[in-house]
């Protein structure tokens, strides 16, 4: 294994290249379709949700599958824009390149730190992304993207509470391929991706070699020193193999890696005091920004959202990616085998100013962070079309992952560094956190769907998982440039120490601490076929989350605490309908959870001044919604995209020990409403030219950023509208035109908490963008 990880490292430096990864604007397909009815109706969609291939409106599960021309035409470039997409999906940044905050149905945990495992799991060709280091990436060169709502707990395992998001890329063929893309746009954009193969030996042997390379200016400035924030500076790359020695038999390996050295996101800084009426900010006046001024330095932000004023001259996310799968599978005659090997590899560096002001209240943190995971999963499935279909395995993962973070506050005040730690004369403090977790999982499972008739099919799911974290921990205090004084390092010891005293010199060391997770997950179902065209369903699954401990303490013990693992129980109901000879599709479902300690993680102020806290609970919450998906071809050549989601999410049980009784109030980044559509017409205009135009929006409702729903941590409710036209000759050149966010609409995409330092630390979506694609496929 240590010569395995030191190749696998080898050959990352070698080829230098990383992972924001990113959607190439040249894919095919809304999911993976077969070719178009011959009366121009809706084509099936074959989707892999179940570990097998499938048509859509077959699975008893509600899905959003995407790709293709779809993902092309819309412009969606990275998995924040599945947003827009994909009604009931939240997915959020604090960072330019990881650790996104996931929800889905109101489903997800509002925590950043890289120790935690979301609610909504990531599977990258069947590879589960443990960590969140790496993870706001989506796939470049991508065949199809699946967006499976409820828990997954079954197929998928823990940590997928909420859904599971499935990237699957594009494989290698034994037809000759190419295609390339090239993207200029606003802000200096350059986008080019690139990605061909074909057969080395006839049916036997088959490669794979995909690029993508994305450059931008940001969007925001710096006035301090005239330097861009918000720039996108990434590329990476992939190598693929596939090996058929036998009709039985496939082998496929998938090399890759990439690199992102952008700028950080840009965050603003709102102060929380009113120097008119002397007295602190209301929500409304905070967010109206010219109004207030940060108590401790007297800084006022500036009206435009777009211009900042940061004393970090270097704010800057670097961030390398590896990754090596390899699939094996085998096909008899009653059964198949399938080996799925992966191995994952992450490092990030992030350096950013937390205040974002000329003054050092909050400075820059360096956090750095290396994720190590393998993973592997062993299948058995049946073959056939007999009544009993069934699946089973057994999975294995093993993740490292290490982090040290270093970040002063108040240095604004300079004071002697050689003066000791919490002098009441000098409330200034240099910090350093440093974990170190490693987690296991084992599980084992089995889904069998069996038709009872011609008409009904009933589907039972077990898993049972066995997930192990042990976690090191520690955090240090100190002055302002301490000279290395280690003794006094020792002195000033603050979170995760067997010895907490501050005034002790004796060190047990670093808190060490094991949680382990025995539980089963399940699923049952029952499909009715109605029709040929006309499937209903009912489902009631369980899922479960892991617990753990807060990895983002950092002043106090009470903030390292343990939560329970989370557990939910989901029932729903849905139709999926094709009609009018597959002129119409129409989806709905409607879904009940009953959520049990889910883990709620805050920024919140402290009551006694200072560094706010960082605090992970356990709640009760209740929700339950519906949804609805319809897609319309009334004429050939015009397409027609609606969906709605609507989500009634609320706490059932949450006392807050600062901020006390929650109970009924909104859960976070979860909007009441949200709704996305299109409409797309392509027509010839002769044997070789043909023409497109299209038009698709989005909206959402109110969403608030905190658990007490108060201002200024609410986004008001808010809506895009973009624009894409294109024409193409039959040759396979293309050339296309964008413009996103035509109304240049601005708004608050996230929000933390730290008024205790006098401020709020908001994020904005990105202005108004557009840009003209050059794209050739053979």
């Amino acid at each position: 294994m240590l010569a395995y990880r030191y190749h696998m490292k080898a050959f990352a430096s070698r080829i230098g290249i990383a992972a924001l990864l990113a959607f190439s604007p040249a894919g095919q397909a809304l999911a993976q379709e077969e070719a178009a009815t011959d009366d121009g109706g809706i084509a099936e969609i074959i989707v892999t949700a179940q570990k097998r291939g499938e048509n859509v409106q077959r699975v008893p599960i509600a899905i959003t599958a995407l790709s293709g021309d779809a993902l092309a035409q819309q412009g969606v470039r990275n998995s924040l824009d599945l947003t827009k997409s994909v009604p009931g999906l939240q997915i959020n940044q604090l960072f330019q390149a990881s650790n996104p905050t996931i929800f889905l149905r109101g489903v997800g945990v509002n925590d950043y730190n890289a120790a935690s495992s979301g609610a909504i799991g990531i599977t990258v060709d069947e590879v589960f992304l443990n960590s969140g280091v790496g993870a706001l990436f989506a796939v470049f060169d991508v065949d199809r993207v699946e967006v499976l709502k409820g828990p997954q707990g079954t197929l998928y395992g823990r940590n997928t509470t909420g859904g599971v998001i499935n990237y699957t890329t594009k494989r290698p063929t034994f037809k000759p391929d190419f295609s390339a893309s090239l993207t200029g746009g606003r802000f200096d954009q350059i986008f080019f991706d690139a990605a061909g193969g074909g057969a080395i030996v006839p049916d036997k042997l088959a490669a794979r070699v995909s690029v993508t390379v994305k450059k931008r200016d940001g969007w925001a400035v710096n006035l301090q020193d005239g330097r861009d924030i918000n720039g996108i500076n990434t590329y990476a790359g992939r190598l693929q193999f596939l090996f058929t020695p036998s009709d039985a038999i496939e082998i496929h390996n998938k090399i890759e890696g990439g690199r992102s050295k952008s700028s950080a996101l840009g965050h603003q800084s709102l102060g929380t005091f009113n120097p008119t009426a002397n007295r602190p900010c209301t929500g409304p006046e905070i967010l109206a920004r010219t109004i207030c001024v940060n108590p401790i330095s007297g800084y006022r932000a500036n009206e435009n959202i777009d211009e900042f004023n940061t004393d970090v001259l270097n704010n800057s996310e670097s961030l390398v990616n590896f990754a090596d799968r390899l699939q094996m599978s085998w096909k008899g005659d009653s059964f198949s085998v399938t080996s799925v090997t992966g191995y994952v590899w992450n490092k990030r560096k992030l350096n950013q100013d937390q205040d974002y002001s000329p003054f050092a209240v909050a400075s820059s943190p360096i956090w750095t962070e290396k994720s190590e995971q393998f993973s592997q999963e062993l299948r058995l499935a049946s073959n056939g079309d007999g009544p009993l279909k069934w699946v089973a395995g057994v999975y294995y993962l093993r993740e490292t992952l290490k982090s040290l973070t270093n970040f002063s506050v108040l240095r604004l005040f300079n004071p002697d560094p050689t003066q000791p730690f919490f002098d009441p004369n000098i409330p200034v403090v240099n910090l350093e956190r440093d974990f170190a977790q490693r987690t296991t999982s084992k599980a084992i499972f089995a889904q069998l769907d069996y038709e009872l008739s011609d008409t009904l099919t009933m589907t039972a799911g077990l898993r049972y998982t066995d997930d192990k974290k042990k976690l090191r921990f520690q955090t240090y205090g100190g002055p302002v440039n301490p000279d290395n004084d280690s003794q006094a390092r020792l002195r000033q010891r603050l979170v995760g120490f067997v010895d907490s005293d501050p005034t002790s010199l004796a060190v047990d060391g670093p808190a060490r601490r094991v949680t382990t997770l025995r539980k089963p997950t399940w699923r049952l179902a029952l499909a009715y076929q109605a029709t040929p065209t006309i499937n209903t369903y009912a489902s009631y699954s369980r899922g479960v989350r892991a617990g753990g401990y807060n990895t983002g303490a950092l002043f106090n013990d009470l903030e390292f605490n343990s939560v329970n693992s989370e557990t939910i129980d989901a029932f729903e109901v849905g139709l999926k309908t094709d009609l009018l000879n597959r002129r119409l599709r129409f989806n709905a479902a409607a879904f009940y959870y009953d959520y049990r300690d889910m883990q709620v993680f805050g920024i919140e102020g402290n009551p006694a001044g200072g560094v706010p806290l960082q605090r992970l609970q356990n709640a009760d919450a209740e929700i339950y919604g519906a949804e609805v998906d319809i897609h319309a071809r009334p004429v050939r050549g015009l397409d027609l995209n609606f969906g709605a989601a609507y989500v009634h999410a609320e706490y059932a049980e949450f006392i807050d020990a600062i901020r006390g009784n929650l109970k009924g109030k909104t859960l976070d980044k979860a909007p009441r409403w949200q709704l996305t559509g299109g409409a797309t017409y392509s027509a010839e205009l002769s044997a070789d030219w043909t023409a497109r135009i299209g038009a698709d929006f989005s909206y959402q409702s109110k969403v608030f950023f905190s658990p007490n729903n108060v201002s200024p941590l609410v986004s008001e409710g808010h809506g895009e509208v973009n624009l894409n036209a294109g024409i193409g000759h039959s040759s396979g050149f293309d050339i296309s035109a964008y413009v996103r966010n035509v109304g240049n609409k601005r708004y608050l995409t996230d929000m933390n908490d730290l008024s205790s330092l006098g401020f709020y630390f908001p994020v904005y979506n990105e202005p108004r963008t557009y840009g003209v694609t050059l794209r050739y496929a053979m």
